[in-house]
């Protein structure tokens, strides 16, 4: 999904066919917000990166956006048919991959590693998001949350209406009643899209 069109999903959301209550760049930054906490609740990109190894080199900078290295293998074999191994030990520090020995020659590296999601305020509105279509809700719902709880804020503090036009026909329980209702939609769609944390090997030898 194009920028654009997740911004006109937001808006149809928000019953504002055109920007009124929100400026195209609220929503966006309200995006943003919601896309920097998506990580924390399970919610995020998975990539298989290759690289190679460097003889003797045990440091290799990872991809900007990295959240955390799932598993690490590196390919032994001399032949053209790959023999991947996974790699015990490793640690990361200030996005950069350490592995537990130095390698003894150039070969393939393979990290499995888990992503954030690239902002919208680095996009132009015909460029796409790359949160899949199927957990594209979630951003949307956020963004709606964030954007009623702003709106919510003016209600509370009066003296904001003496520099805004303050909404006809809203009301303080309206909008505590469209959170409400868009909390609970939320929360269903983000456990059904979310990933499950997995088992993972520990070594208590290595």
């Amino acid at each position: 999904m194009i920028k654009s069109d997740f911004r006109t999903l937001v808006r149809y959301k928000l019953d504002e066919s055109t920007a009124d209550l929100w400026a195209d760049t609220e929503l966006d930054a309200f995006a943003d917000e919601e896309l920097r906490t998506l990580p924390a609740k399970n919610v995020y990109k998975e990539e298989i990166w290759d690289s190679k190894t460097v003889e003797n080199i045990t440091e290799y900078p990872l991809p900007s956006g990295t959240i955390k290295v799932e598993k690490v293998q590196i390919n032994y074999s001399s032949s053209v048919i790959p023999e991947y191994q996974d790699q015990n030990g490793c640690d990361t520090f200030a996005n950069v991959l350490y592995l537990p020995q130095k390698p003894t020659a150039v070969t393939d590296l393979r990290i499995w590693i888990k992503k954030s999601f690239t902002p919208l305020a680095s996009l132009t509105d015909d460029q796409t998001l790359d949160i899949p279509d199927a957990k594209i809700e979630v951003l949307v719902l956020g963004t709606v949350l964030r954007a009623y709880s702003k709106l919510m804020g003016y209600f509370v503090d009066l003296k904001n209406w003496d520099y805004n036009a303050k909404p006809d026909g809203i009301s303080m329980q309206q909008v505590q009643a469209w959170i409400r209702d868009c909390k609970e939609e939320y929360t269903k769609i983000l456990n059904a899209v979310r990933f499950t944390p997995k088992p993972r090997f520990i070594d208590l030898i290595n």
